[in-house]
């Protein structure tokens, strides 16, 4: 009888499984210890808060090197956050980490690792800004970058009060994008 490579390793493999599952758990007497259960382990009375290892990083100032430093974040985790730092104009919040998407990390056991100073973020002038560079904010889509520039040119000057104030994009925009414009 002829049997295929793939089936010769499935053979294999069910001859091993039947031997682990149904011969060793018979040649093993009771007062033996058996081999592939851990032997019982006493726990100790007190247990101990496990705290971070490494120190606090602020978001707004750290390198590629700080924060390949943390478990659990690499070089390509390190830098989508320098790249989502980088379009936002810096971190309000270390909870805007959780709009960054990490496919196998979860950040939400990391917050307490970061910290974030509001002051150094890079506020941009809406005067002066340009449609593409206004366009790649993560706050704003297309229609928000055409509402702003129509009321740029109908008010002449454009500012964060005078959106606020004639209500040009709707409140919780407003409200997510106020750190970031002056």
């Amino acid at each position: 009888m002829f049997i295929r490579k793939s089936e010769k390793k499935g053979v294999i493999t069910l001859g091993i499984l039947t031997i682990a599952l149904f011969v060793l758990p018979q040649t093993i007497q009771k007062s033996e210890c058996p081999v592939f259960l851990i032997p019982y382990s006493r726990l100790s009375d007190t247990i101990q808060p496990v705290l971070p290892t490494s120190p606090v990083i602020e978001l707004n100032s750290a390198d590629s090197t700080t924060l390949v430093g943390i478990r659990g974040i690499g070089p390509y985790y390190a830098h989508k956050i320098l790249h989502y730092r980088e379009q936002l104009g810096g971190f309000h919040s270390t909870r805007q980490l959780k709009e960054i998407k990490f496919q196998y990390l979860n950040i939400d056991s990391l917050l307490p690792c970061f910290s974030v100073n509001p002051a150094l973020i890079r506020k941009k002038e809406l005067d002066t800004i340009s449609f593409k560079t206004l366009l790649h904010h993560p706050y704003l889509v297309y229609e928000d970058v055409q509402l702003i520039f129509n009321a740029k040119r109908k008010f002449g000057k454009i500012n964060y009060s005078i959106l606020e104030s004639q209500k040009i994009l709707p409140l919780f925009k407003l409200k997510k994008i106020k750190p970031y414009f002056k």
